[in-house]
């Protein structure tokens, strides 16, 4: 069959695709937070055209997993639809229309190849998700437990090098003023960049599930890392040439680390590639018994 014969028969994952974009797009043009997921649908087409030249057998047989991947997907994607009508363009509306996506691939790749295409196909599709906003339900207690942190180690790490500072909750307040940790420099944006850095960097290195593990949480503490330093720095800014200057460093900042955090993970991706080399095993000579 011929590629692009293969490619009809994926219209229903492409319109899926291009659905979820239409609704997405908002966020990425609106929210900071979610710029990068223009880039996120680059690298989605990359990978796919990456895993293209070698697809699995085909099948084209529709299978009890498929037909019920098809049916839920139409449930989903119609709930999803009257709560977007009632509550508008929303982070959970938008993770409905992520899984009624999913489940539209899922079943499109089971019936093109059955099961070995979802493998071979799947991430290439999911990789989607970490574009999409989090609902606030999961997101606020984790932003609020990193300003709180993150306030209170800035603060005992000012006092430390001689600038008085004291901390109110996710506020701290120094001889120029008061400086607050708001939910752009919690890190939440860092977090899920960084965790869409991992995920595509593993599946472009062929990580297995251990790595692609450790390499997801090494990115977590890189996100972290870079951005205590980042407030901590926004902080002293503050403290030497007032409120104002803040305002100045505050996006610059906030591109840095996440440069940084990418070429972090880069080096650390690049180090985890290196298989170890493995000694070339000793062996031993057989002395020819003597004859008697």
């Amino acid at each position: 069959m011929s590629p692009l014969s293969l490619l009809i028969l994926l219209a229903p994952s492409w319109l899926a695709l291009a659905w979820l974009v239409t609704k997405a797009q908002w966020f990425w043009s609106h929210n900071p937070e979610l710029s990068f997921g223009w880039a996120v649908l680059v690298l989605c087409g990359y990978l796919f055209f990456q895993a293209w030249p070698k697809p699995p057998p085909l099948r084209l047989k529709w299978s009890v997993l498929s037909v019920a991947a098809a049916v839920m997907a139409c449930f989903v994607l119609f709930v999803t639809q009257i709560y977007q009508a009632a509550y508008g363009l929303t982070p959970a509306s938008m993770s409905g229309l992520g899984l009624g996506f999913l489940l539209v691939v899922c079943s499109n790749l089971v019936f093109v190849w059955g099961w070995p295409g979802v493998r071979h196909f799947g991430f290439s599709f999911g990789f989607m998700l970490v574009a999409l906003p989090i609902p606030s339900l999961i997101t606020a207690p984790i932003i609020d437990g990193l300003q709180v942190r993150i306030a209170s180690f800035d603060a005992e790490l000012l006092n430390l090098i001689g600038i008085p500072a004291m901390r109110t909750g996710k506020l701290i307040t120094i001889a120029a003023g008061t400086v607050g940790i708001d939910e752009a420099c919690s890190g939440i944006r860092s977090l899920q960049a960084s965790l869409m850095i991992s995920l595509f960097l593993g599946q472009l290195y062929g990580f297995n599930l251990m790595r692609r593990l450790a390499f997801i949480a090494a990115g977590f503490a890189l996100a972290v890392f870079f951005n205590l330093v980042r407030t901590f720095l926004l902080v002293c800014i503050a403290s030497n040439a007032g409120l104002g200057g803040v305002g100045k460093w505050h996006d610059a900042t906030g591109t840095g680390i996440l440069v940084a955090c990418f070429l972090g993970l880069w080096g650390l991706g690049v180090i985890l590639r290196r298989q170890p080399r493995s000694e070339p095993a000793l062996q031993l000579e057989k002395t020819p018994e003597a004859v008697q």
